[in-house]
């Protein structure tokens, strides 16, 4: 076997017996191939290190005492700085300000002998300039005989873009499906809750007709009916929000529907705060749907209202309506003609970052119980349905002031002009009608509401027993009132047998979820009139009279209904 020797030769000084001293030479052998083989290992395992480390795409950096001793090709291509410039230079040298005393402030709890994250994202900056995300993953070495600090540098700015992306949309996914589920429960709440609401205010107004003027019940009864109005206007809100309420723009004079809607929020705030209102005579009509302003405002002014109740100083609520040309394009507002309403108050204000998400849904500054989040994001809401323009300034300590920029119309309308309500005089003359609700309570209301009126009502929570009612005697009925979401037959499926009983005889449908599905579907069905729910009782009155009443053949065309026939019918 070969092997590898190792020999140190020396001389020494040796003395004979008789005292002869004589010089010799020793050599010392010594097997060196397990250290040789091992050298040879060593050299080629740091080669094979060293050109791992310069052919790895993963950046390496080696620093003592703070500064960097070794960097690779690749930490080099990541930073845009040569191995010159770097080698000698602390590594905060690429570390934004933003995280470098963050780092510094980790090397230094690290030198504490505290137990600190060995990985973790830093904020780079290239030596062009360009910003990017480095994950740094660090430990101890020894290098050149002394204990080193080691790390691998990853860049992950795409990676983080893309994960935010997916974050981001993730986020609206849920956010869509929170909606939809909203919508879903909306509409059943729009049901329910309103069949009850109807009850409500139907059986006040039977009350107020009881009791008669100046009567003492009268002041409860009022009360009764406000509370009822405040729920109806929570559903409506829900509704707003979900976009599922019936909308109706008309041209319309902002100046009514801000002093109404003030008359009716002034009696609920407190004595303390005041409420200043101005409306330019000036200010051009709009094409607005009156409901909705008036959601507009009854968020902004409530909102006012709870940040102001907390001051120690009387609060005040400043409403103005004026007339505004824009010239130029700011953000999402176009030149030309605006209606604008400002609502300002003396309140504590918002800081940048809750300006941010004021609109977003469910977002509240409000402790648990006292607000849902759903305000600001209803007014964004009808704001962008009525094509108008939102902005906000607020700071901590000036209040807050909204303002919103309706297009004006070409039109003129009279500044004292009231709201135009259809009316006629309700004189049922025996007409008889068929109303059928799944809501007893309803069915009763109606009975009595319209029987007071001089009709003649039969009331059924059956679909099955109304239609066989007019299956019996068709001829006997002159309108079916019927409501639309029921278990077993919906308004719709009623309606569509009545029409094949008898083509000529009016329909009217109630609901409190009218859809564009809806609307489109019932006049197929034989629908003539579709009366949205929470206004129940005013509606369904009107439409039983306006349709119940039809007898003349001006009337039926007027109504849609086929002129022969109802001559047909008339004639038996």
């Amino acid at each position: 076997a070969l092997e590898d020797l190792m020999i140190e030769p020396k001389r020494e000084l040796v003395i004979l017996e008789g005292g002869v001293r004589k010089l010799r030479s020793v050599g010392t052998v010594q097997d060196v191939t397990e250290r040789k083989q091992a050298g040879v290992a060593l050299l080629e395992s740091e080669a094979r290190y060293r050109r791992f480390a310069e052919e790895l795409t993963l950046g390496i950096v080696i620093t003592q005492d703070g500064l960097i001793k070794y960097v690779n090709p690749a930490t080099v291509a990541l930073s845009g700085y040569t191995e010159e410039e770097l080698l000698g230079k602390p590594f905060t040298i690429v570390v934004s300000d933003a995280d470098r005393e963050w780092l510094l402030d980790l090397h230094q709890r690290r030198m504490n002998g505290e137990e600190v994250d060995k990985s973790y994202v830093l904020r780079i900056v290239r030596k062009d300039g360009a910003l990017r995300q480095w994950r740094l993953h660090t430990s101890s070495i020894e290098w050149e005989g002394r204990h080193s600090g080691y790390g691998i540098i990853s860049d992950v700015t795409e990676e983080n873009q893309a994960e935010a992306v997916r974050a981001n949309l993730e986020a609206q996914l849920r956010e869509s499906q929170k909606m939809e589920a909203l919508g879903t429960l909306a509409g059943g709440v729009a049901h329910d809750f309103n069949n009850a609401l109807a009850i409500i205010a139907g059986n006040v107004e039977l009350a107020r007709q009881d009791v008669g003027p100046g009567h003492p019940a009268l002041a409860s009864l009022d009360e009764i009916d406000k509370v009822g109005r405040r729920s109806k206007d929570l559903v409506q809100q829900i509704l707003a929000f979900t976009r599922r309420q019936k909308v109706e723009r008309k041209p319309t004079s902002l100046a009514l529907v801000v002093l109404e809607s003030v008359r009716l929020l002034r009696a609920g705030f407190p004595a303390r705060l005041s409420v200043d209102v101005k409306c330019d005579s000036d200010t051009p009509a709009v094409l607005a749907d009156a409901t909705q302003v008036n959601q507009i405002l009854l968020n902004l002014c409530t909102n006012a209202a709870q940040a102001l109740q907390d001051l120690d100083r009387p609060g005040a609520i400043s409403i103005h309506l004026e007339a505004h040309t824009q010239f130029s394009r700011r953000g999402s507002l176009l030149p030309g003609r605006y209606a604008r309403l400002t609502v300002h108050d003396n309140g504590p204000g918002m800081d940048k970052a809750t300006r941010a998400r004021i609109f977003e849904p469910f977002f509240t500054t409000k402790q648990m119980g006292k607000g849902t989040g759903l305000g600001l994001a209803v007014v964004h809401g009808i704001v962008e349905t009525h094509q108008a323009s939102i902005e906000v300034d607020s700071a901590p300590g000036k209040g807050s002031t909204f303002r919103i920029y309706f297009p004006a119309l070409d039109v003129e309308l009279p500044a004292d002009a009231a709201p135009v309500v259809e009316t006629q005089s309700i004189h049922g003359q025996g007409k008889h009608v068929l109303y059928l609700d799944d809501e007893e309570g309803l069915v009763l209301l109606m009975k009595r509401l319209l029987e007071r009126q001089g009709y003649r009502v039969s009331g059924y929570t059956d679909p099955d027993a109304a239609l066989a009612a007019v299956r019996a005697d068709p001829a006997q009925f002159d309108l079916a009132v019927t409501d639309y979401n029921m278990p077993g037959k919906s308004g719709l499926d009623v309606a569509t047998v009545l029409t094949g009983i008898r083509a000529d005889l009016p329909i009217v449908m109630a609901s409190g979820y009218i859809t564009e599905e809806l609307r489109a579907r019932a006049p197929a069905a034989g629908v003539r009139a579709l009366v949205y729910k929470p206004s129940t009782v005013d509606e369904l009155c009107a439409a039983v009279a306006r349709f119940a009443n039809a007898q003349s053949a001006n009337d039926a065309t007027q109504l849609g209904l086929p002129l022969g026939r109802r001559e047909e019918h008339d004639a038996r």
